[in-house]
């Protein structure tokens, strides 16, 4: 081989292990104060907190040319805070409907894989997740479903407190969660995403925390059982879309600790995706307190949502497997809205990597996994 053709070949090599080394990213930017200007979305990832996640304003985010007023109707909420304390994981959601309010609590323990699930549909309300990023609170105040998650950022506390009364079949639960901003491990990122237009758009906001709480189950005619105070995580999610009639997706939510970090992490697979998801998605991971943002997926189940689901990406960071332990099914039909939710708590293996291009291996790591269909 000659001089010259010998350099050729060692720069190819030496090219094609720069493009293996390279991870994918995407800019992460300063807040922009609104994120829509002049009816214009604002896109992009953006660092901690907005003073407020409000998307409304958007200059005809549909074909049909409707005053914005009727436009932001379209506008559907959802507010989701996720817990792993003790044997105990997770979730409380709210879904703002605009005419109506759902509130859902369903958690497990992890090692019984006994289930607690409890409903409530709210009435007319002003506003049920709020658009205050600094200080708000959100709730169902029903005698027997009493939910509350709020938050202040000056005292930098989120709170999760419920008490919810059983029946012949479920025992009463009540829990008191508390977690700190502040922490040093506390993480945060804003996502303003195309819906999937760029004439529409998504606005998500994500935060990873330490928890300290207990939780007390209550069976019929027993003794109140109380989990002694437990250090624990939490992960916050905020979604407002601009809806289409026909909205389906995907998505699994890891919270744990790996390593002796902890580790929080979305991914997601929907309709509502963005035309261009390599520049515009809202996946990321939180390890020990660092951001790192993630490219798109598919995720698949060949066999069924109850069987093996794989997860994966073409950017080599992104390799997992989710196996269901025991699974939810609600589905919700009121007015216009139908609805069916599958919340199904399982095990995740496989590995992730962070933007720093560690790996971090999992197995029988917690997981919640959610596939959803929604017709408006």
């Amino acid at each position: 081989m000659t001089a010259k053709a010998l350099l050729c070949y060692n720069t190819k090599i030496s090219s094609y292990t720069n493009m293996e080394r390279t991870l994918y990213t995407r800019e992460i930017l300063e807040q922009p104060g609104k994120f829509v200007k002049n009816g214009i979305p604002v896109f992009g990832t953006f660092k901690g907190h907005p003073d407020r996640l409000d998307i409304r304003g958007v200059k005809n985010p549909y074909s049909f040319h409707f005053p914005k007023f009727l436009s932001n109707l379209r506008i559907k909420s959802r507010l989701s805070l996720y817990f792993s304390v003790g044997d105990y994981i997770g979730h409380v959601n709210f879904l703002d409907a605009k005419i109506f309010g759902f509130a859902e609590v369903v958690f497990w323990n992890a090692k019984t894989l006994k289930k607690f699930v409890y409903h409530s549909v709210m009435g007319p309300r002003k506003r049920f997740v709020p658009h205050d990023m600094n200080v708000a609170a959100t709730g169902c105040y029903m005698n027997t479903r009493y939910i509350r998650i709020s938050w202040d950022r000056k005292s930098g506390r989120i709170s999760l407190n419920f008490k919810l009364k059983g029946d012949s079949v479920r025992p009463s639960v009540s829990a008191s969660l508390n977690g700190r901003f502040s922490d040093n491990l506390a993480t945060e990122l804003t996502s303003i995403l195309p819906s999937p237009t760029m004439r529409r758009c998504t606005g998500k906001y994500n935060a990873g925390f330490s928890l300290k709480g207990s939780i007390t189950v209550t069976y019929k005619k027993q003794a109140p059982q109380t989990m002694a105070e437990t250090e624990g995580l939490g992960f916050l999610d905020i979604n407002r879309t601009y809806m289409k009639v026909h909205n389906q997706g995907e998505f699994i939510t890891g919270i744990g600790s790996c390593n002796d970090k902890p580790v929080l992490f979305r991914i997601e697979s929907t309709s509502q995706e963005a035309a261009n998801p390599d520049r515009y998605n809202g996946n990321m991971l939180f390890y020990d307190g660092k951001v790192t943002v993630l490219p798109p997926v598919v995720i698949t189940h060949p066999f069924g949502i109850k069987k093996d689901w794989v997860i994966q990406d073409t950017e080599n960071m992104i390799d997992l497997s989710f196996t269901p332990s025991s699974d939810n099914i609600n589905r919700v039909s009121i007015f216009l809205l139908k609805a069916v939710y599958n919340t199904i708590f399982g095990k995740l293996e496989g590995t992730l990597a962070t933007c720093d291009g560690e790996k971090i291996s999992f197995k029988g790591f917690n997981g919640i996994s959610q596939k959803y269909n929604i017709r408006l």
